[in-house]
């Protein structure tokens, strides 16, 4: 805590209240964290989205024939 504290000391000024600091970064690492997770479940979502779509950004019988294409397998 000491180390974040002084992490951003320059950033807060230097006349708040300890506390008021550590409700600041409370907040705002909470709001960080929920951004993290929504940009987390959008990802999966697109994935998904993308995956189930009947059209798909790619052509779906190179995907299905692609070690034959690349290793020019019979």
């Amino acid at each position: 805590m000491a180390e974040a504290l002084a992490l951003v000391a320059p950033l807060m000024g230097a006349n708040r209240p300890t506390a008021s600091v550590v409700h600041d970064l409370a907040i705002r690492g909470a709001a960080a964290l929920m951004h993290d997770h929504t940009l987390r479940d959008d990802a999966v979502q697109h994935l998904v989205d993308t995956w189930t779509s009947d059209d798909r950004p790619f052509d779906t019988d190179v995907l299905a024939n692609i070690d034959q294409l690349v290793w020019k397998q019979e």
